[in-house]
């Protein structure tokens, strides 16, 4: 008896000691993010916030748009044409932009792309014709574009590799926590609205002018910004027929992967509102909240990124955390179960996302510091230029076939571009000893 009691003190202690170092790995893991974000300049923080406040207006368009749309009494083929116009707008704009970049200061750029994009937003918001729709769509894509071509040039001149791949993590979730911001009270706002106006249309709009306002409000931390000159490398920002001799082979594969991906993502990603509304009736305050907690989520995902990587590696954790998310995107395909559709939703957002700022980090830390505009540029629009495809034809899918057939083609086009993207760059890092686990090969040395 006596032992018996000796062992059960043991198994006792051994439980006490295993959740003592769970909670210290987790706390000293707390620990080691925080001193990394300490290590943040002022420039990055102020970029961090006004990416916020722009990130409001973003999302809260992202969400309402397409209830508005449907309100209005488009069809899902129109809804997707709209949307991929918005993708145009960005193709368009965005080697111009890191042409300009290498040239000029980054302030005015800010500056000029907070003004455009909140006055092209109001002129969405206004319209209700097609061709006005599709019009501004594209013109508030290329102020979007600014922000977005810029920010890897940003990051990378405005931050140390010691605490490079954590601010590149930080700031996807900053996008994130204002798509949290923008979700939970956009949606609200509609209903609260039309209780006064009886007016759903104009429930709408007041909520779109409430957010275009607070986004405009970034301009207030862009110009704290202390911008200086490009460097001399940043200069020579050109694409040449030697460079694509030598350097062509990457930007190839970081593109293919994008291209791919986002053209998974076109398809489903901009219509899981409509999908909510549609198959289980919700309302614009319901949906808010759902993509309140699905924000949540994707800021835990791109938060826990560099833990993760730093086990796995860059490329694995990508791969990994995309495929694990597949039999979610099935439920989705499949559930009429509103519970066990919402748990999709909010897992599979957390893992798809998961992978985002890392794919960055990758992509600038392979490459020159004379690339970095070019190769977030090309990123960019081999995920535009495949939404141009892909919204225009998810609208239409979901409107011929409906909502299951068009994810199933989503999670084959995943399950595509997360193996070609583990063949492409698996060797695009090796295990070491000694921290951080994981040493980036530049291409040139594979």
């Amino acid at each position: 008896m006596g032992r018996s009691i000796k062992q059960i003190d043991e198994v006792k202690s051994s439980h006490q000691n295993t959740e003592s170092s769970i909670t210290n790995k987790f706390l000293n893991g707390l620990k080691d993010y925080l001193n990394h974000v300490k290590m943040f300049t002022k420039n990055a923080r102020l970029y961090l916030l006004g990416v916020f406040l722009i990130g409001i207006n973003f999302h809260v368009f992202q969400l309402l748009l397409n209830l508005y749309l449907k309100e209005l009494g488009f069809a899902e083929g129109q809804i997707g044409y709209i949307i991929s116009s918005k993708a145009i707008g960005s193709t368009i704009i965005a080697i111009p932009v890191v042409l300009l970049l290498g040239r000029i200061k980054l302030k005015p750029f800010l500056l000029i792309g907070c003004i455009l994009f909140g006055l092209f937003s109001y002129f969405i918001a206004s319209s209700q014709t097609m061709i006005l729709l599709i019009l501004f769509s594209i013109l508030s894509g290329m102020a979007f574009a600014i922000f977005r071509v810029a920010a890897g040039p940003f990051y990378m001149r405005n931050s140390t590799r010691k605490e490079r791949t954590h601010l590149f993590s930080c700031a996807f979730g900053t996008i994130i926590l204002s798509g949290m911001a923008g979700s939970i009270t956009s949606g609200k706002a509609v209903t609260i609205l039309n209780e006064f106006t009886s007016d759903i249309i104009l429930s709408y709009q007041y909520t779109l002018f409430g957010a275009i306002l607070i986004g405009m409000t970034a301009i207030i931390p862009f110009l704290k910004i202390k911008a200086t000159d490009p460097s001399t490398e940043e200069n020579k920002i050109r694409l040449t027929l030697s460079q694509l001799k030598r350097r062509g082979g990457f930007y190839f594969k970081i593109t293919i992967c994008n291209f791919l991906i986002g053209m998974g993502a076109g398809l489903i990603i901009p219509f899981l509102n409509l999908y909510f509304h549609d198959r289980f009736n919700l309302e614009a305050d319901t949906i808010g909240l759902f993509y309140f907690v699905v924000a949540f989520s994707m800021v835990a995902g791109s938060l826990s990124g560099p833990i993760i990587a730093k086990r796995l590696g860059l490329v694995r954790t990508v791969v990994i955390t995309q495929l694990i998310s597949i039999p979610f995107m099935f439920i989705l395909s499949y559930s009429y179960i509103l519970p066990l559709a919402f748990m999709a939703f909010v897992i599979r957002a957390g893992l798809m996302n998961l992978g985002i700022p890392i794919v960055s980090n990758l992509s600038m830390e392979l490459s020159d510091k004379t690339e970095h505009g070019l190769v977030n540029a090309l990123m960019m629009i081999a995920w535009t230029s495949s939404w141009m495809i892909s919204a225009a034809a998810g609208g239409r899918m979901i409107e011929q076939f409906g909502y299951t057939t068009t994810i199933n083609t989503t999670i084959i086009i995943y399950i595509i571009s997360s193996l070609i993207f583990y063949i492409l760059f698996k060797n695009a890092e090796k295990k070491t000893e000694s921290s951080p686990g994981w040493t980036l090969l530049h291409e040139e040395q594979e």
